[in-house]
């Protein structure tokens, strides 16, 4: 008479509960963390509170048929039901991605069997039910919070006492929302709570639409102690710490209140115009190939660029660092490296060493945020390109 698998597990056979099952188990524990780590995980880093739980779930599987007979059974039982809940959690999460990551069928599949279909004790089914109703009860809680949290945000209102909101202002960037190896940066956190949260209202992101660098924006505004970028490679070739946003996380474009573009082989005359219409205290006396003279209106100095083959092609009012001043940014036509004389309001005038404008005269860059009058040296970051230059600053007074 054939055995099968049912009256295979109805014999209840000791080696198979007590050894096989835990030492199966074991390694696929051990291949799911490393999978997760040394891969591109599909949970990634859990938050604190999710990690001290996904700890213990993974102990129980291992563990659980070797208490349900101590003076701990009670306890173990309950932690089975909480086991339960959290893999089935990760079957939810992982969505079509379970196909290739199955473990957590046959983990819960395990708790099912041994704690209702056939328990070794007649109450164990009470406890596992209570593990499960403590799940059910976090989860109506979790939703609660994200979806008071979700229609404050929706209306530009941020609970900053609501934890859901830090998750929310979080999502893409620190916190991923479903098992996808590139949720907006592949984000390295995890959070039950925030995923069911949002699952429960429907999956919808309260912040829909908004970009990436929006996101940041506002987390740091309403987060401004926080850390914007998690510090965990937990992923390999992600992507995550190479995204040109991460590059210039601490770059701040200088504010730019007015521009005039400044035409080589165009008349003084007709430059100046244009300048003038702008209500720019600046206008050209000269405007040869190799030397361009400045004059500043008002009795500042003259401003000379020395810089052999260039020519002026801009000319901006800038804030940098809380200082208004003057940026006028010249170029060689042949090697396409730019040079900027900053003109601060006290009239000292301040400038760069040519540096490579990679070929494109329209590349925007930003610069690191310091106070210009500390600095000896620019670093520059060009985000289409990705390349970072450092240039060093020259004083005249």
């Amino acid at each position: 008479m054939q055995t099968s698998w049912v009256q295979y597990f109805q014999q209840n056979s000791e080696r198979l509960w007590k050894k096989d099952f835990p030492i199966w188990n074991l390694v696929l524990v051990v291949l799911t963390i490393c999978f997760n780590l040394f891969s591109n995980g599909l949970f990634c880093v859990f938050v604190p509170w999710a990690m001290v739980i996904q700890v213990i779930c993974l102990i129980n599987i291992v563990t659980f048929t070797w208490l349900e007979n101590t003076r701990f059974w009670q306890l173990n039982a309950l932690i089975c039901g909480i086991s339960a809940c959290v893999f089935f959690y990760w079957i939810m999460f992982l969505e079509e991605w379970l196909f290739f990551f199955p473990v957590p069928i046959w983990f819960l599949f395990l708790l099912i069997w041994r704690n209702l279909v056939h328990p070794v004790r007649k109450h164990i089914r009470a406890w596992y039910f209570m593990g499960i109703t403590i799940c059910v009860i976090a989860s109506i809680l979790f939703t609660i919070l994200f979806s008071a949290a979700a229609k404050k945000v929706q209306h530009e209102e941020y609970d900053t006492s609501n934890p859901m909101t830090e998750r929310i202002l979080g999502m893409h960037f620190l916190y991923h929302t479903r098992a996808c190896f590139f949720d907006g940066w592949r984000p390295p956190l995890h959070d039950p709570a925030m995923v069911i949260g949002m699952r429960l209202i429907g999956d919808k992101d309260p912040l829909e639409g908004m970009t990436l660098e929006s996101r940041v924006a506002l987390y740091h505004k309403i987060y401004p102690s926080r850390p914007v970028i998690a510090r965990c490679a937990c992923t390999i070739g992600s992507g995550y710490f190479d995204d040109i946003l991460w590059k210039s996380i601490d770059f701040h474009p200088m504010k730019v209140y007015k521009q005039v573009s400044v035409y080589e082989n165009y008349a003084v005359e007709w430059n100046n115009g244009r300048l003038s219409e702008q209500d720019f205290p600046i206008f050209f006396i000269d405007n040869t190939w190799n030397r361009i003279v400045v004059n500043m209106k008002e009795g500042s100095d003259t401003i000379v660029s020395d810089y052999a083959g260039s020519h002026f092609i801009e000319v901006s009012l800038v804030e940098f660092d809380g200082q208004q001043m003057y940026r006028l940014t010249c170029i060689d036509s042949i090697s396409k490296q730019f040079l900027e004389i900053f003109v601060l309001q006290n009239g000292v005038q301040i400038i760069t060493e040519p540096f490579d404008a990679k070929g494109s005269r329209y590349c925007k860059y930003w610069i690191a945020e310091k106070s210009i009058n500390q600095m000896e040296a620019v670093e520059i970051f060009y985000p289409e390109i990705d390349i970072r230059d450092t240039v060093k600053l020259y004083r005249r007074e």
